[in-house]
């Protein structure tokens, strides 16, 4: 591995963990809000777990700024959008943003509406 593969692989890796943080932020925000690890979507409730909000992450930043951008520039895209998503302070708790919640918001909004379309609303 040369060293330009080894920097990709830590960017790669750096960028994984700050989604992590995110999904984790967001799954407690859900739990708080909901009293269990689900989103609630005019009342269609999704299961969610870190992993799946990773995997939202991934599929629809990651993948999406990396196929736009090229690797190193959609890594950098992707890494700055994560972020803005989140606070740090160091008198207060990590916390999303306002554009945390509403990106994440959004991509389980759309998982709803898709389950819905592909079920004709059996989803209970």
């Amino acid at each position: 591995m040369n060293n330009n593969q080894k920097i990709t692989a830590i960017h790669h890796i750096i960028v994984d963990s700050t989604m992590a943080i995110v999904a984790s932020l967001f799954l407690i925000e859900q739990i708080n809000k909901n009293d269990s690890q689900v989103f609630i979507h005019e009342g269609t409730k999704i299961d969610i777990n870190k992993d799946l909000i990773v995997l939202g992450l991934d599929i629809n930043l990651k993948q999406c700024l990396i196929e736009d951008f090229g690797e190193k520039e959609g890594l950098n895209r992707t890494y700055g959008m994560l972020k803005d998503m989140y606070i740090e302070s160091t008198d207060a708790p990590l916390a999303l943003t306002s554009l945390g919640q509403e990106l994440l918001s959004t991509l389980f909004i759309d998982l709803v509406e898709d389950i819905k379309a592909e079920s004709n609303g059996t989803i209970h």
